[in-house]
């Protein structure tokens, strides 16, 4: 029976390599993506670029972004692909997306542009958000010229959020390097952002999950899944049921769904298959010690700013990085690790 295409939709399946492309194409068959975009269409495609290279389990594979590109751009008028720079300064957008072979493939379509989002003209975006006012800086490219964002994530856990799946995954639309002094009120910031960019087609890149100490640590499984949705919350609260994660410890989806994004109620989302026998093993995500100083910090903006932008952030960087776990399980990270975890962080609502 064809559903409205309104009503929340998840396409799961196994993939390799040599069903990637046709898997995608079944998909956004499933969620009637022909509903939601059109050879008329101008879309942005987000995958997680969280590290300068390639890791699995931590950043969009790219076998997956170049099928993403090669499925959509003859559906589309123009595509572009991005994202920001990483945290403090850590790394360029461009040289994460050059080593995830994004330039690469763009040469292969003409109408596929790639951009540092980080480089972009930005506006001030300000909205009260299931009574919170909050703003957030934001590409004139996200908020004026798309008809429409692919988030394209990693199923990841998260020390802070407990899982980062497609709407986590905006806030490397954040354009400022230095976002992680923004944390305070993120999940509300990460609706409104999902709101913004008009995210409405959704592929969770399930080759790899990472478990244990996310997002940027922990232990990456082979999975070789793909899910595809066209609503944002219930493909998240589904990646979570498959990682046995609970979601109501995933604050922005409880917050996405009072805003009106999407359902989060598994029995109300139409599924291709049976989604109780699709479950994966469980996950564990866990803190360390490091992540309960950053919970500390993201209560108080002017503290962020004094620990993390002042005349005394290289002392507060060299005391923490000293004091950082020796062990096997949880060895000592270089300082820009450091500071990308702090940018992945979630700021605990209060």
């Amino acid at each position: 029976m064809n559903m409205p295409v309104n009503s929340p939709k998840v396409y799961i399946n196994n993939i390799n390599e040599q069903n990637l492309l046709e898997e995608i194409q079944n998909g956004l068959e499933y969620i009637q993506a022909n509903e939601i975009i059109n050879e008329d269409s101008v879309i942005f495609i987000k995958p997680n670029l969280t590290d300068f290279v390639h890791k699995p389990g931590i950043t969009t594979t790219p076998q997956m972004i170049k099928a993403v590109i090669e499925a959509l751009s003859p559906r589309v008028k123009k595509i572009f692909v991005g994202e920001s720079d990483g945290g403090n300064y850590s790394y360029s957008a461009d040289t994460s997306l050059k080593n995830h072979g994004v330039f690469d493939v763009a040469r292969h379509f003409p109408n596929v542009e790639v951009v540092n989002l980080s480089k972009l003209p930005r506006t001030r975006v300000t909205e009260t958000v299931c009574g919170k006012n909050v703003w957030v800086d934001f590409p004139d490219l996200l908020i004026n010229e798309i008809d429409c964002l692919v988030s394209v994530p990693v199923l990841k856990t998260h020390a802070m959020t407990h899982g980062t799946f497609s709407i986590k995954n905006l806030w490397g639309c954040y354009p400022d390097s230095m976002r992680l002094l923004y944390h305070k009120n993120l999940d509300y910031k990460l609706a409104l952002i999902s709101k913004l960019t008009k995210n409405k087609i959704q592929i969770i890149d399930g080759f790899w999950a990472l478990d244990g100490h996310g997002p940027m640590e922990g232990t990456p499984i082979k999975t070789n899944k793909i899910l595809i949705s066209n609503d944002p919350v219930a493909v998240d609260s589904s990646a979570a049921y498959l990682m046995n994660l609970d979601k109501s410890k995933i604050g922005h989806l409880d917050i996405s769904e009072q805003f009106g994004l999407g359902i989060s109620d598994i029995n109300k989302i139409q599924f291709n298959k049976d989604v109780h026998k699709e479950k994966l093993q469980k996950f564990k995500p866990y803190k360390v010690r490091l992540d309960y100083f950053s919970v500390l910090l993201f209560k108080s903006e002017i503290l962020s700013k004094m620990v993390l932008s002042s005349p005394i952030t290289p002392l507060i960087y060299k005391v923490v990085h000293l004091s950082r776990p020796k062990t096997k399980e949880h060895t000592a990270l270089p300082i820009i690790k450091f500071i990308v975890i702090l940018n992945e962080s979630k700021y605990l609502v209060g």
